[in-house]
């Protein structure tokens, strides 16, 4: 695997009635980390990668439902980068290792 660049867009956000914000928070509803990742690694997989390792995540600012982001993830297998972007800039960014993804 030689240099990664890739770019996916989610234009009208997660939804509000999405399953994953029950309890995150009622009257004040985010998007959970957790959900990040997993979207992260969805789009990893659509590109035949998979996170072998992340060895840093952190997050900035919150994300609510509704709002569009991008997630960027360039660098090589042994060391990426991954952003999280909004209007706003940089919401969550990490470090991690990516390899080729198992069938």
């Amino acid at each position: 695997m030689g240099e990664v660049h890739l770019r996916f867009r989610l234009d009208a956000g997660f939804p509000a009635d999405s399953r994953f914000l029950d309890g995150h928070f009622p009257a004040n509803p985010v998007v959970p980390g957790s959900v990040l990742i997993g979207f992260l690694a969805a789009r990893l997989a659509e590109a035949d990668l998979a996170v072998a390792r992340i060895d840093r995540m952190k997050f900035r600012r919150i994300l609510r439902p509704g709002m569009p982001f991008e997630l960027r993830v360039d660098g090589r297998p042994d060391g990426a980068a991954a952003e999280f972007r909004d209007a706003e800039g940089v919401f969550a960014a990490g470090r991690l290792v990516l390899r080729p993804r198992d069938d």
